[in-house]
């Protein structure tokens, strides 16, 4: 099938390792502003890089479970707290009091990071998820897919804001988050399942840019706007 063979060969990779490196930056500096030990910045990082992938092939009976099929995805969010943590103390060794003063000054700027890298996450994983849905011919696409992106892409921070217990879980009571992934893993759906055989390699890769870019343009509006989750009541 040819949107399974150009998404696994072109992109499939390529997006999980930047959501991977990007989720496990956002827990590099949760752990630095939260002064975390070595053990809580790598779970800051594993649960959201992870968590929502394995709660997903669990979901749709993917065997075996992503994470397990490929260990290097954990390689990566170790490498990537190892690096953050090495960067973090060679920098505050240089420059200790500069720097100390210049984010007490600069406190925003953590948190404006954070949800960056968070942004960039939920864009990489939307896309992931429907690739998932799509290669475990769970049907139909249109449920599916933005299913497996919500999950793949939010449940995984939700674990993290469970485990952090200083927030009050984001993801399901406050921002706009996981409804996003669901909207565009939809509309990425819709797409897929529209054209058919008939997509073009081109064509797709162009519709994997617009997903991402969607994500995360609509992720940076509603931090913009305080934008939150559509209530239930």
């Amino acid at each position: 099938m040819l949107i399974n063979q150009t998404l696994d060969s072109e992109w499939f990779r390529i997006l999980g390792f930047m959501g991977l490196v990007a989720f496990a930056l956002s827990g590099v500096l949760l752990a630095y502003e939260g002064q975390y030990t070595l053990f809580g910045a790598v779970m800051l990082a594993v649960l959201p890089a992870v968590g929502g992938g394995v709660v997903r092939d669990v979901l749709l009976q993917r065997e075996p479970i992503g994470v397990v099929r490929d260990p290097a995805a954990i390689l990566i969010v170790f490498a990537t707290v190892i690096a953050g943590m090495i960067v973090i103390k060679s920098f505050a060794l240089i420059r200790a009091d500069r720097a100390a003063k210049y984010l007490k000054s600069h406190g925003h700027l953590a948190s404006g990071l954070i949800e960056t890298f968070d942004a960039v996450g939920l864009a990489a994983f939307t896309v992931v998820g429907v690739v998932v849905a799509l290669d475990t011919l769970a049907q139909p696409l249109l449920l599916w897919g933005p299913v497996a992106a919500a999950i793949t892409a939010s449940f995984g921070g939700l674990i993290r804001d469970v485990f952090r217990h200083d927030r009050v879980g984001v993801n399901l009571r406050g921002e706009l988050y996981p409804e996003i992934a669901a909207v565009w893993g939809l509309a990425f759906a819709v797409f897929l399942e529209w054209e058919g055989e008939r997509l073009q390699p081109d064509e797709i890769t162009i519709a994997v840019i617009v997903t991402i870019l969607g994500v995360f343009l609509t992720r940076i509006l509603a931090i913009a706007r305080g934008m939150k989750g559509w209530r239930y009541i």
